[in-house]
C-alpha cells in the first residue's frame, strides 16, 4: 500500500506541474495594476501609428498610442511585417500590451508571433498564435507553437487602447524581440500587428517546482514509514 502511495504522490506532483504552466485568464480592468514600475522596450522598424515612424519608447502616460505596419527584418520571414522591441539588457519575461482596434474579431488579441535575439546571435523562434478559441469577447488562445503566455488579462473595452495584456516567460533572455503577424491574424486577412508597449513582466512564482518538491517529500515520507514498519518485522 505504501508503494502505491509513493506512485500516486509522484504522479500527483508531476501532474500539477503541467497544470501550473497553463495560461491563466483574468479580466482586471485597472491598467495601473500592470504598469506600475514598468520599463518599456524601444520600438523600431514600424512605419505607421500614433507615434512618428522611427524610434519610440512608450511611457505609462502614452499607452493610448500605438505603433503598427512593420517591415522586413534580416533573418526573418520576408513576407511578414516585423516590429522590433529593444530592451536595455536581456530579459526572459516580457509583457505584451496589445492594442485593440477590431473589437469582436477573434484574432485581434492574439495577432502576433515572437522571435528573440541577442546582439551576437541569430533569431530564436518563441511563440505563434495559430488559432483562437471562443465565440465572442473575451477570446482565449486556441492552438499555438512555442511557449504559451503564462497569463492573459482580457480588458474588454470597445476601441480601448489596451485590451489583451499577455505575460511570457521564455527559457532564455533576449535584448531584442521581433513581433510579426500571427498565423491566426494572417488567416483572418490582417497581416499586421499593433502594440501600445512591450514591458518587462514580473517573473511568476515557480509553483511547478514547489509542487514537485512537495510531491517528492510526501513520497519520501511514505517510503520512510514503510521502512519503519518493516524493520521490527525483519528483527
Amino acid at each position: 500500500m505504501q508503494l502505491r502511495m509513493f506512485a500516486i504522490s509522484a504522479t500527483f506532483g508531476l501532474g500539477l506541474v503541467g497544470a501550473a504552466e497553463a495560461t491563466t485568464y483574468t479580466s482586471d480592468p485597472v491598467l495601473s495594476h500592470f504598469t506600475a514600475g514598468e520599463t518599456y522596450a524601444t520600438f523600431t522598424n514600424y512605419f505607421n501609428g500614433d507615434a512618428p515612424p522611427g524610434t519610440y519608447t512608450p511611457t505609462n502616460a502614452t499607452l493610448n498610442e500605438r505603433v503598427y505596419q512593420g517591415g522586413a527584418v534580416a533573418g526573418l520571414d520576408p513576407t511578414n511585417n516585423w516590429i522590433l522591441a529593444t530592451f536595455g539588457g536581456p530579459t526572459a519575461s516580457i509583457r505584451v500590451f496589445e492594442n485593440e482596434d477590431h473589437y469582436g474579431d477573434a484574432y485581434d488579441g492574439y495577432q502576433y508571433q515572437i522571435y528573440g535575439r541577442n546582439a551576437a546571435g541569430g533569431w530564436d523562434f518563441l511563440f505563434n498564435a495559430l488559432t483562437v478559441a471562443g465565440a465572442g469577447e473575451p477570446f482565449t488562445l486556441g492552438s499555438f507553437a512555442g511557449t504559451a503566455p503564462t497569463r492573459v488579462n482580457n480588458v474588454l473595452s470597445d476601441g480601448g487602447p489596451v485590451a489583451y495584456i499577455a505575460d511570457f516567460t521564455f527559457a532564455n533572455a533576449y535584448s531584442v524581440y521581433a513581433f510579426g503577424a500571427s498565423t491566426e491574424a494572417i488567416n483572418a486577412g490582417n497581416p499586421d500587428d499593433e502594440f501600445s508597449a512591450i514591458g518587462r513582466a514580473a517573473v511568476p512564482e515557480p509553483m511547478g517546482w514547489t509542487l514537485m518538491i512537495t510531491g517528492i517529500g510526501l513520497a519520501g515520507a511514505a517510503l520512510r514509514r514503510r521502512r519503519a514498519v518493516a524493520a521490527p518485522m525483519a528483527s
